[in-house]
């Protein structure tokens, strides 16, 4: 039931999002014959086409996080929530597969822009340099002192801001939903005071405990921070609509 949950929710979310990264890739293409081609004409592609990526990218990106918000307050906090909250499965994850599926999208959009980068960098005649680029940068970040500049705690530190940014905005709509009138406005307000709570909690956190920031070339504080956040956001969560479901 978990899969079943988890490919309702992609299949809605890829509805919008799968064409947008398929223009992508189209306008990366374009711009890259725009480059490899030294003519007049395209060159002005290149610069339109180039144009119209950041506008996608952007796009892509904004329309991510209107429907990551609009799934869950739809699927969850309104009518459609009467069906999903009567199916065999907990509370909890119903909550999952909202955030599995809101991952694997954002997951999703970095492999796209990613293979972008790729797609120009093999067709436009700059690649050599391009890829002595990526080496050197390589080479230096090898050299680096501390562990916290690596590929790796890089992917995790944006793993883990991820899950707590998305429960972040699961909380304050749980929240917001505990109000019989405006709802938006109340759940606007809830995300607000939750940033407020825990960027006090933040600051408290570095000056009692201050070896914290220092753990892992000091971004161990931010990787204690979110995981804080995530568990402190699922418990509201989680919470707020066993015991407060107030669905319209």
């Amino acid at each position: 039931m978990f899969g079943k949950l988890m490919k309702y929710d992609i299949k809605a979310l890829g509805k919008i999002i799968f064409p947008l990264w398929g223009a992508l890739l189209i306008l990366g293409f374009i711009f890259s014959l725009g480059i490899r081609f030294d003519l007049t004409v395209a060159s002005s592609i290149a610069v339109f086409s180039l144009i119209a990526i950041i506008g996608v990218i952007a796009a892509i990106f904004t329309i991510g996080i209107i429907i990551v918000i609009q799934r869950f307050w739809k699927g969850l906090l309104k009518q459609e929530g009467y069906l999903m909250f009567t199916l065999p499965v907990s509370v909890r994850s119903l909550i999952l597969s909202k955030l599995f599926s809101a991952l694997l999208i954002s997951f999703g959009t970095v492999v796209v822009i990613v293979l972008l980068g790729i797609e120009v960098m093999i067709i436009s005649p700059a690649n050599v340099f391009i890829f002595d680029y990526i080496k050197q940068i390589h080479i230096e970040m090898l050299q680096v002192k501390y562990a916290a500049f690596s590929i790796g705690y890089a992917v995790i530190l944006i793993l883990l801001a991820m899950i707590a940014n998305i429960y972040h905005l699961y909380a304050a709509m749980t929240l917001g939903q505990l109000s019989n009138k405006n709802r938006f406005l109340f759940a606007f307000a809830s995300y607000i005071i939750l940033a407020i709570i825990f960027s006090v909690v933040d600051y408290l956190m570095l000056n009692i405990i201050p070896d914290l920031s220092n753990l892992a070339g000091g971004t161990g504080s931010s990787i204690f921070k979110y995981i804080l956040e995530i568990i402190a956001f699922h418990i509201v969560t989680e919470t707020v609509l066993t015991r407060r479901l107030n669905l319209e």
